[in-house]
């Protein structure tokens, strides 16, 4: 009876001890309407009921009113914080959100739970909380994954999903949102469009957590183990009632009819033997303007990616020197020659785009369809006006 006694009160400390051992796992939150929360987030969540803890730890923290935080924003100087809160306040706000909550508990043993724990709390303190964001290599999400991945012990992912490059990754989470994913596609140059690792790929906060559920690491005694022991969903997605309204205003529609209404203007030229330079005005002062920020964000800012940009040949800040000449030619009613330099810059651009040196939107050629017939309108005007058109 002793000998039973023991073995029963053995299993009851075993149980206790599995009960009371903390938790640690990573909660991936679906992506929002909001621009900062287009992608999702990442989390990690530590639970000890010993000692009543249950909290959320977050490196996606900012202060949006920081003096020249838009500025610093755009030099891609910004600086993120982490921070943490109560679980409770955080399935608050993320059920108000109507974000969905899937939760990752790591099969991982206490000492690498405790050292996880003390790191997150030494980068919580006041000296150690803000860090330089980066959207591709250094965001909430690949902070997560190193602290896992660093603790963790051999980690084998067990993907065989094909090689894609950044702009495939970023146009699957925007491709709902046009206008948002057309400006990413203008300020992002050609180093998005090479094929990158899985391990790139893992600033998506989805991309993580697929990775991490087929994920295994070696366990304290040398055996490979699945690295996720249990994957639920905490928090339910709000379901809708209302149908989703999408605008037809769309960066394609409007570059379309921008080409459209370039005809017209061209067709009303020809007809009343006048040309209607203050269009060119609007049209190049455009061109120049949109170039200007491709080059002062090639030059100045520290986002990745955001130099090697062939379509500053297009969007060419030239455009506003060449346009006064173009002007001056038009109105002296001479040969518009400086023409013949924004039809360069169109051929060229054209001819990235046959080498495939960066993928453009398409909106982008509607646009430069746009520009060449206007050129080569103004180079053959003359001869264009003595067709009969009617």
């Amino acid at each position: 009876m002793k000998r039973i006694f023991l073995f029963f009160l053995s299993i009851i400390f075993s149980v206790t001890a599995i009960v009371a051992e903390p938790r640690v796992s990573v909660l991936t939150c679906s992506p929002g309407d909001e621009v900062y929360s287009l992608f999702g987030h990442t989390a990690f969540r530590y639970c000890d009921d010993e000692r009543g803890m249950d909290v959320v730890f977050s490196y996606g923290y900012f202060d949006f009113e920081a003096p020249g935080f838009v500025w610093r924003f755009i030099l891609g100087e910004t600086d993120y914080m982490v921070g943490a809160v109560p679980y409770a306040s955080f399935e608050r706000e993320y059920a108000l959100r109507g974000s969905e909550v899937v939760e990752q508990v790591l099969a991982l043993s206490a000492e690498q739970k405790q050292g996880i724990f003390e790191t997150l709390v030494e980068n919580c303190k006041v000296e150690n909380r803000e860090y330089r964001y980066n959207y591709f290599y250094n965001n909430c999400t690949t902070r997560i994954r190193d602290l896992v991945f660093g603790y963790a012990v051999d980690v084998v992912v067990n993907d065989t999903a094909p090689a894609i490059t950044f702009r495939q990754a970023l146009s699957e989470l925007t491709s709902a949102y046009p206008w948002y994913e057309f400006g990413i596609n203008l300020i992002l140059g050609s180093d998005i469009d090479k094929p990158v690792s899985r391990e790139a790929l893992e600033f998506i906060p989805g991309n993580l957590m697929r990775d991490l559920a087929v994920a295994n690491a070696r366990t304290q005694d040398g055996k490979m183990a699945p690295l996720v022991i249990k994957q639920s969903s905490i928090i339910s997605p709000a379901v809708s009632s209302l149908p989703e309204q999408r605008s037809n205003l769309t960066p394609f529609n409007v570059s379309l009819l921008l080409l459209l209404f370039t005809m017209v203007v061209m067709l009303c030229e020809v007809r009343s033997r006048r040309t209607y330079w203050l269009y060119d005005i609007l049209l190049m002062l455009s061109q120049g303007l949109a170039g200007l920020l491709l080059l002062f964000m090639a030059l100045f800012s520290q986002h990745p990616a955001v130099g090697n940009n062939w379509l500053i040949l297009l969007f060419n800040p030239l455009a506003l020197v060449i346009l006064p000449l173009l002007v001056y030619s038009i109105r002296k009613h001479k040969k518009p020659v400086v023409a013949w330099l924004q039809v360069c810059f169109v051929v060229a651009f054209l001819i990235t785009a046959v080498m495939q040196l960066q993928v453009y939107p398409s909106p982008v050629y509607f646009c430069a369809m746009a520009l060449l017939a206007r050129s080569l309108f103004h180079i053959y005007k003359e001869r264009i006006c003595e067709l009969s058109l009617y």
